[in-house]
């Protein structure tokens, strides 16, 4: 170090040195704070709320059991029905961008 104190002799300074003094009255303040805040972000409580969005009133696993009802419908339904429809052979249904263009935008006039 710069001053000439190595880590010995801060360490001996450190352990010589008086801890600070907490007012009982701030730690139990900071220790009340840390519960409340605890309690206000709970991962239950958390669950619970956006349970309630879902399905107010509810037990958790109904609505979860209603999303995974869903999920395998949709899964099921995508398995069994087709993707790839049949084009009908005229150009109706082609987007602009999709077919060739008709003109010769000011190319060799």
């Amino acid at each position: 170090m710069s001053n000439g104190i190595d880590d010995a002799g801060l360490d001996r300074l450190l352990a010589a040195a008086a801890a600070p003094a907490v007012p009982p009255a701030l730690e139990q303040r900071i220790l009340a704070d840390f519960d409340r805040v605890q309690a206000h972000w709970s991962a239950a409580r958390l669950l619970r709320r956006v349970a309630d969005a879902v399905w107010p009133d509810a037990p958790v696993w109904q609505p979860a059991g209603a999303l995974a009802l869903a999920l395998l419908l949709g899964i099921g339904i995508a398995a069994v029905v087709p993707l790839d429809f049949a084009r009908p052979d005229d150009n109706a249904g082609i987007f602009a961008f999709d077919g060739a263009p008709d003109l010769d935008a000011g190319q060799g006039s």
